[in-house]
């Protein structure tokens, strides 16, 4: 087996792993209900979330809304 095609047939055999390697976010919660509230109340609650995925989970930015 020639050079080139031991390279082909490695990155065939390697391509499906790498390129279905990703992260996953999955979250315990996705919504919380506060019931009745006032203006003047302060708020709090932690959404649990966890990487499901293969890769590391990178989280850029965070907005409310």
């Amino acid at each position: 087996m020639s050079m080139k095609k031991f390279l082909v047939l490695v990155f065939l055999l390697i391509f499906p792993a790498i390129s279905f390697a990703q992260p996953a976010i999955t979250f315990d919660k996705e919504q919380q209900d506060f019931g009745t509230i006032s203006k003047s109340d302060a708020l709090d609650y932690t959404f649990e979330f966890t990487n499901s995925g293969s890769e590391d989970l990178i989280i850029s930015r965070v907005a409310p809304s």
